[in-house]
């Protein structure tokens, strides 16, 4: 086991980066190691990664590279510690390279050990009712506690690997015990650590991330919101991948180290209202109403920003976020596309010519008044009285908004506005452009789109003749088509109708409007006959708990895709299941440029299937035609393919068709 618990030194001889911790080559000192060390620690660490059920790459070669440092982040992750990648002393303890006294100590326990503990926390200042009396009592719980509710640590009242480390007591097993250094401590998921240097109130805030609950969530998600951000479902108190987006949308806006994760120099901006230059927020740069646009680039905020981003929209450029008067990656990128369409240095940059070539498109198009201008921009994710502002106007004018003026911007309001776009000859993109929200203030009259019968053009997900002429006609026009011409409106086809907007200077959305029909010389026609959907129901909920879900359903994704299932986000690890018997009809396995990463479907006889994305590991034995019964384990859930946190993507298929909504039907049986 570990000699010694210390942050390491430099091997002589071996080049080593600047800032990387290096064990020693017969060194055993796991403490601090993280990626680039290299020796006998390494190679422990290594090991007691796989002997928990946390493979490395390559195996335990003494390196400490990517592999490892994924596999030490998994394990973090799933241990409730600050995810780093750096072993920690709290991540020693927790893989048992390094023991602890206290380690596992709860109400109930008795002995020598309770007895240090209990002097431990009376040296730190901690009363403890009773005394050091080796008796673990509500008392010994109560100061427990405070010690947590101090470190900013979610009050649990037993010693994990997080509370033992930061009491400072470690051995190697047996041996003498040795300081544990307090500057790595980790904190479990959900709670920051209160650092030394850390701004008052900020205890409990900071290290907040993906899985934390509580009203310090609650307190975050409202700053982000003040700040302009949105979050669909609002300041709820959980931190989930979509708080997640909101908050890394907001450091890449201010130049912050972009992490999802709420840091002290992130809660800092957010209470200050500034930038981290001081700037206060909405003033940087800010060519306002009428103000010249000329020199506004990345970290501006304000109207002369919005004012950019609303004529990139029109232009059909896409801007994550909208029209939110942030100039953050997604509108430089966006710019930087207008520039190069318009011969102009792509620079990213506001120069005199990109100014003028802004304005002229503004005003080009219709104006909306000043009380719709504040519409420009909204979109699926979207939340706040400008969002309930947009419903109650689609309702006066005659288009359903399913579920009322409830200030969130989900599918039912996507819908919605697509209605409201369609009705006044506009392309139906489910965002509201400028050129929506002048026909909102001055609209043509609205009449019900046909339920049945529909004449029109094919739409991403749709199958069958009116595809298959779209596909035909871009394969005609000389657009390559990845798959050919199946009838299956799919990414494919839908990065080939970009690409065909692109050279033909229409605005670039992948989807089949009236001009880009014409322009590919087809015509409308009838939509396919929809046979009744099946009902689906499901044996087995497809995670083990702890997790959540949200209905993310047709939610845009890269490339014109569609969210096309339901994504429940667990620790990375957690049991999948088997939703209901059947076999595997396909598996997928991870490769660069994947999309789903390691995924199976598991099929029934009358063909209706379920796919799973994104999993860490498929369980052993699980192959293609291996039968499967409900709850069965058939991998666990991770981050491969394209996907930013831990979670499974969880798709349902009705007697093999399209797919359908799968968030009714899980929340039916919801395992969470």
């Amino acid at each position: 086991m570990v000699a010694a618990l210390s942050l390491g030194a430099a091997a002589a001889g071996v080049a080593v980066p600047t800032g990387v911790v290096q064990a020693d080559a017969p060194s055993t000192a796991v403490t601090g190691l993280r990626l680039g060390a290299t020796g006998d620690a390494v190679r422990q660490v290594q090991q007691a990664l796989i002997a928990k059920g946390f493979p490395v790459a390559g195996g335990a070669d003494g390196v400490f590279g990517a592999a490892t440092e994924r596999a030490v982040k998994q394990f973090q992750t799933n241990q409730g510690l600050n995810a780093n990648g750096t072993v920690t002393a709290a991540t020693a303890i927790a893989l048992e390279l390094v023991s602890s006294p206290y380690l596992g100590l709860a109400q109930g326990a008795n002995g020598d050990s309770v007895r240090q503990l209990q002097q431990a926390l009376i040296n730190r200042g901690i009363a403890v009712a009773g005394g050091a009396d080796g008796v673990f009592g509500a008392g010994t719980t109560a100061a427990v506690k405070e010690l947590q509710r101090q470190l900013g640590y979610y009050p649990t009242g037993s010693v994990n690997a997080a509370t033992a480390a930061a009491l400072g007591q470690a051995s190697s097993g047996g041996g003498a015990t040795t300081p544990v250094q307090p500057v790595t401590v980790d904190e479990p998921a959900g709670r920051g650590t209160a650092s030394p240097t850390a701004a008052p109130g900020s205890a409990g805030l900071v290290g907040l991330k993906v899985g934390s609950t509580g009203d310090g969530v609650r307190q975050v998600q409202q700053l982000l919101i003040d700040a302009g951000v949105s979050i669909v479902g609002g300041a709820d108190g959980v931190f989930g991948a979509l708080t997640q987006a909101a908050l890394t949308s907001f450091q890449q806006a201010k130049g912050l180290a972009v992490s999802g994760t709420v840091d002290q120099e992130t809660l800092d901006v957010l209470r200050s209202g500034q930038g981290p230059d001081g700037a206060p927020q909405g003033l940087t740069n800010n060519g306002g109403q009428g103000g010249s646009l000329v020199g506004l680039a990345f970290g501006a905020t304000g109207d002369g920003v919005k004012k950019i981003q609303t004529a990139l929209l029109q232009s059909g450029y896409t801007v994550r976020g909208g029209a939110d008067g942030v100039f953050g990656n997604a509108t430089q990128s966006a710019l930087k596309a207008f520039q190069t369409a318009n011969a102009i240095e792509p620079s990213g940059k506001v120069d005199s010519r990109t100014a003028n070539a802004i304005n002229a498109v503004l005003g080009a198009g219709p104006t909306p008044s000043a009380a719709n201008a504040s519409l420009v921009g909204l979109q699926a994710g979207s939340t706040g009285t400008s969002v309930q502002d947009l419903q109650k106007r689609l309702i006066a004018v005659g288009v359903e908004v399913r579920g009322g003026a409830d200030g969130i911007f989900g599918p039912a309001t996507a819908q919605a506005v697509k209605t409201f776009q369609t009705s006044q000859g506009l392309t139906a993109s489910g965002k509201v452009d400028q050129a929506t929200a002048a026909a909102l203030a001055n609209p043509l009259p609205v009449t019900a789109e046909p339920s049945t019968g529909a004449t029109g053009y094919p739409e991403y997900g749709e199958q069958g003749a009116r595809v298959t002429a779209l596909q035909a006609a871009l394969v005609q026009a000389g657009i390559s088509l990845r798959g050919g011409v199946d009838g299956n409106f799919g990414s494919a086809t839908s990065a080939a109708v970009m690409e065909f907007q692109r050279q033909k200077g229409l605005p670039v959305t992948g989807k089949v409007d009236r001009a880009t029909a014409a322009a590919l010389g087809i015509g409308a026609a009838p939509a396919p006959v929809t046979t009744p959907t099946p009902t689906v129901t499901l044996d087995a909920f497809p995670v083990a708990k702890p997790c959540g879900f949200a209905d993310t359903w047709h939610y845009d994704r890269g490339g014109g895709r569609q969210h096309l299932g339901v994504d429940v986000i667990a620790p990375t690890g957690t049991a999948v299941y088997a939703a209901f018997s059947g076999k595997i009809s396909q598996v997928y396995v991870d490769a660069p440029g994947s999309l789903s990463g390691n995924g199976l479907k598991v099929q029934r006889a009358d063909g209706t299937y379920v796919f799973y994305a994104h999993l860490s590991e498929i369980a052993p034995g699980i192959e293609l035609g291996v039968p499967v019964t409900a709850g069965q384990q058939i991998g666990t859930v991770g981050m491969t393919g394209n996907a930013a946190t831990p979670h499974l993507h969880f798709e349902v298929h009705p007697l093999g068709g399209a797919a359908i909504n799968p968030h009714p039907i899980i929340k039916a049986i919801n395992g969470c």
